[in-house]
């Protein structure tokens, strides 16, 4: 019973340590689109992720958020969990990223998360459907938002590897 205990409350201690904002901005009633993370590679502890993971400065829950919190105590095995958010219908500013998601501390303190991230100015059109999509590579690393067409709309974020 107190093992119990001790799990709900540390449960609740940590779960106060994350605060994400809504991607909606408090009161916005006006039209709306939609933005979806996704992933690629997935090889049972490690997937390939491209996200949003803020929305005008303010941090939003994004997928490898989600991953890590779902999967908990799984060890190696991994199951991304993706999000999908509506945003305001308005030009913002939008960070996208893109990383090689590990299923352990471990893989992730020693692994290359190939990480792209970037500020992208952003118009949603009307009950649109985007997806954040990209490439990660050792030679360099890019991240987009891309329309239900899987036609490219923003800018392309990129990262080339530093050079020793």
């Amino acid at each position: 019973m107190k093992n119990l205990l001790l799990c709900v409350l540390l449960g609740a201690f940590l779960s106060g340590c994350v605060s994400f904002k809504s991607a909606i901005p408090p009161g916005y009633t006006g039209d709306r689109a939609t933005i979806s993370d996704t992933f690629s590679d997935h090889e049972g502890s490690t997937a390939h992720f491209y996200v949003v993971n803020k929305v005008n400065g303010l941090d939003i829950e994004d997928s490898g958020y989600k991953t890590r919190v779902v999967n908990y105590g799984r060890g190696f095995n991994m199951t991304p969990t993706m999000v999908s958010r509506e945003i305001a219908a308005v030009e913002q500013n939008i960070t996208i990223a893109g990383f090689v998601q590990f299923a352990t501390d471990g893989q992730a303190m020693f692994g290359d998360s190939m990480l792209v991230s970037g500020d992208i100015k952003f118009t949603p059109n009307v009950n649109e459907t985007y997806k954040v999509n990209g490439k990660l590579n050792k030679k360099g690393s890019e991240v987009w938002l891309e329309n239900s067409k899987g036609e490219i709309v923003s800018e392309i974020v990129k990262v080339s590897p530093k050079k020793s």
